[in-house]
Formats: structure tokens, sequence, C-alpha cells
């Protein structure tokens, strides 16, 4: 009888423990879910956020896109719809080698290195095309170093493939660099731009407010107009 007792207590404290393991695991399994749950609604958030940051970055970048000068010149910065190669107003020479440059982005090397002996007259065209807005110190520079580039790898004796690769690297930097500087020259232009037109409209509010003081004067002198 002392050994069923003992045995039903020793079932009962087992049954408890099993119970408490269940009960700890199924807790345990309960706040594991609840972290999937937490760290997939964060995901969620971030990816909403992300989404939410990149819209508004795309929509402010596209507001300073163009551009209407003081002289009604109209300066622009586009997206070529066929390739998505950027464009600039008035700059035919870089517009043609961005397109063909986007053409080679994923192209392999005998691609390259057929097309790339074409772009000998629209590389050179780059200086001369090029719109007085757009004639800065740092782009003639880049402008230079991508035709020096570009020389050396349209180079007679540049036979091996290694040294090819290299120096193409180096066309692809100084491209880089190039587009790089051109939208910041461009943003710059268009920050001084805006900033005229707005002092010229200002200047335009206050002298339309001049005249119409001195109309108004006008009138108090004739006041016997009928």
């Amino acid at each position: 009888m002392k050994n069923l007792k003992t045995s039903i207590s020793v079932l009962a404290m087992s049954g408890l423990i099993f119970t408490s393991c269940m009960d700890e695991n199924k807790s345990k399994d309960m706040k594991d879910m609840d972290e999937e749950n937490k760290v997939e609604m964060n995901s969620e958030k971030e990816d909403m956020l992300k989404e939410n940051t990149s819209n508004s970055d795309t929509e402010q970048m596209m507001a300073y896109n163009k551009v209407t000068s003081v002289d009604g010149e109209v300066v622009e910065r586009s997206i070529n719809n066929d390739v998505k190669a950027l464009q600039i107003s008035g700059w035919d020479g870089f517009n043609e080698l961005s397109i063909e440059m986007k053409k080679l982005e994923d192209a392999d090397l005998n691609t390259m290195q057929t097309a790339l002996p074409n772009f000998e007259s629209t590389i050179a065209s780059l200086s001369t095309t090029r719109p007085e807005w757009m004639m800065t110190e740092e782009i003639s520079e880049d402008i230079e170093d991508l035709q020096k580039e570009y020389k050396a790898l349209m180079s007679s004796d540049n036979t091996n493939e290694k040294k090819y690769k290299r120096d193409l690297e180096e066309v692809n930097e100084a491209y880089d660099d190039l587009v790089e500087e051109i939208n910041e020259t461009f943003d710059t232009y268009v920050k001084i731009n805006r900033k005229a037109n707005e002092k010229l409209n200002k200047n335009v509010d206050n002298a339309r407010e001049k005249y119409n003081k001195e109309i108004n004067k006008l009138n108090e002198v004739a006041d016997d107009k009928k």
C-alpha cells in the first residue's frame, strides 16, 4: 500500500512536472510566435517606410528636373523612355553617349569590344555640343579624363585581355564621374535659377504695388472724373 501511495505520488509529481514542462514549452512557443509576429510586422513597417521614402525622394527629385531661366530658356533633365538613360536638354553628344552606355550595361566583353570603337565621334563631341550652362571647370576635366581613358582603351597595342578589362573599368569610372558632376551642376543651376526667379517675381510685385499707389494718387487728383 505504501508502495502504491508512493507510486501514485511519483506519478502525480511526474504529471505536475510534465504539465509544467508543457506549459513552459507552450509559453515558450507563444513567446516565439509573438517574436516572429513582431519581426514580421516590423519588417512590413520597414518595407512600407522604405517604399514611402523612396516615393517621396523620387517626387522631390522630379520636382527639380525642369526650370525656366529668367531669359526664358527651358532646361530639363529627363530619362530616355527606351533604355532609361539620363538626358540633358541641349547636349546632343552626352545624350547619345548616355544611351549607348546604357545599352552596354549587361553586355558581355565581346559585345563591348565590338561596340566601343563606334563611340569615338560621340565622345569627341562632348565638348563641342555642351550647352553654356554646363561649361564648368569640373565637367571639362571629367570630359578630358573620359577622352583620355577611352583613347587608352582603343590603343592599337591593347590586345591583352586583362589590360583591356582594366582600361575598360577606367573608362566606366570616368564616365560615372562625368554623370555625377553633370547631375550636381544641373541641381546647382536649377537652385540658382529658382532663387533668381523668386527675386524677380518679388521685384515685379513690389513694382506693381508702387505702380498701383501712383495710380491711386492720380485718381485722387482727377476727382472730377465722371
